[in-house]
C-alpha cells in the first residue's frame, strides 16, 4: 500500500479494503513522505 499513492487510499477506502483508521495511516505516512522530500528540496535550494 505505501507505493500506490493517494489516489490508491483512497480507491482501496471507497472499495471498502481498508477500513477507516487504515486509511487515516496511509495517509499519514502519505503526508509524512512528502514532508521529508519537501525539507529535503528546501535544504537542497539553502545551498
Amino acid at each position: 500500500m505505501g507505493t500506490c499513492g493517494l489516489e490508491g487510499v483512497i480507491r482501496a477506502w471507497e472499495q471498502e479494503q481498508l477500513t477507516t483508521e487504515q486509511t487515516i495511516g496511509q495517509i499519514l505516512l502519505l503526508l509524512q513522505e512528502l514532508e521529508e522530500r519537501h525539507v529535503e528540496y528546501v535544504r537542497r535550494l539553502a545551498k
